[in-house]
């Protein structure tokens, strides 16, 4: 009998064993689905080669959404073979650019997609001769530091907006919005023979209406055949301007038999600074961390920050304000200006 049941208990979690084993590697087969095959190729203009350019390699760089550097391949000229090359990849949005050049490194065609690879995806991209551009940089590691997201371009010339080809298509450089983790732009097949002026903005949302930093090149010329790299953190090139302040502000209550939110009956902590022309509110729940609140994008006046902890009514149980004086631009980041409150039932 202890046999028997030995043997059906062992057989049963042979079984057992079996199966788990095949929904696992189910599982790892499906946790794979979302990788597809993205394969880029690419031709030049009116049929010629690279021996048509006394061109040198190809080079292919593919960017994520948000325009940061993927990964690059350095293909050399070969008349009798153009692989182009072959990514396995997430499904997702992805900018391509392929540029020829000679062993000088200078451009002599170039090409640019912005393509949704959500399948196994080719793609062609058709290159041009390339007469010159402009690339502007920028040190993306600041973005997080400085609360940027975006960056937004103007470029002008007798006045007008400048179109350039901006991924393959010709755009108005016109409040063109840039991911600052991008930490660059490049701006293709510029006339080389006008004079140009650049304003750039950062700004901490898509959306927002305040310019947190702003850089300015107020005259220059991009050259001829070449590419005009400006780096717009260089204040011996670029004009940079801070806009404004921000500012964390941590509290507690002004009693200490007061311990918690429940104890004082409130749900949301909000800010107000204010000033006669502006007026800026932060909000969030309270949390019993008493964590510290954050204003962003204040611009120069002189305030009056208000805290209050309120109902989930609206009704206003305790309040506390400070005069905090005319607010400077230039505190951002580490430099962050920092304000203590304690808060007290009305």
């Amino acid at each position: 009998m202890y046999n028997t049941a030995f043997l059906f208990f062992g057989g049963s979690m042979k079984i057992f064993i079996l199966i788990l084993c095949a929904l696992l590697f189910w599982g790892c087969s499906d946790s794979g689905n979302d990788k597809v095959d993205f394969e880029i190729s690419y031709l030049l203009d009116q049929g010629r080669t690279c021996k048509t350019y006394l061109a040198d390699h190809f080079l292919v760089t593919v960017y994520d959404s948000e325009q940061r550097k993927m990964t690059e391949k350095k293909i050399p000229c070969d008349a009798e073979k153009n692989d182009g090359m072959t990514l396995s990849v997430d499904k997702d949005s992805y900018y391509v650019s392929v540029v020829l050049r000679d062993s000088k490194n200078d451009w002599q065609s170039y090409g640019a997609v912005e393509t949704d690879v959500l399948g196994d995806t080719k793609i062609l991209i058709n290159m041009k001769p390339y007469i010159g551009g402009m690339i502007f940089k920028w040190n993306s590691d600041n973005c997080k530091k400085n609360n940027i997201a975006f960056m937004g371009f103007d470029l002008v010339s007798d006045g007008e907006p400048v179109k350039a080809v901006v991924w393959g298509r010709e755009t108005e450089i016109k409040k063109h919005m840039v991911p600052c983790v991008a930490g660059r732009l490049e701006l293709i097949n510029i006339d080389p023979e006008p004079t140009y002026s650049m304003a750039a903005n950062a700004y901490r949302k898509s959306d927002s209406k305040q310019s947190r930093i702003s850089y300015e090149i107020p005259e220059f010329v991009s050259g001829h055949g070449k590419n005009k790299e400006i780096d717009i953190d260089d204040p011996k090139k670029v004009t940079k301007t801070v806009l404004v302040s921000d500012m964390k502000i941590s509290w507690e209550f002004d009693s200490k038999s007061i311990d918690s939110c429940e104890t004082a009956g409130i749900s949301d902590i909000v800010a107000v600074l204010d000033s006669d022309k502006n007026q800026i509110t932060a909000r969030q729940t309270c949390d019993n961390k008493f964590s510290d609140l954050y204003i962003y994008d204040i611009t120069e006046h002189e305030y009056m920050l208000y805290l209050q902890g309120k109902k989930s009514s609206g009704e206003i149980l305790f309040e506390s304000s400070l005069d905090v004086g005319v607010i400077e631009p230039g505190s951002v980041g580490k430099d962050i200006l920092e304000q203590k409150v304690l808060l007290k039932e009305k």
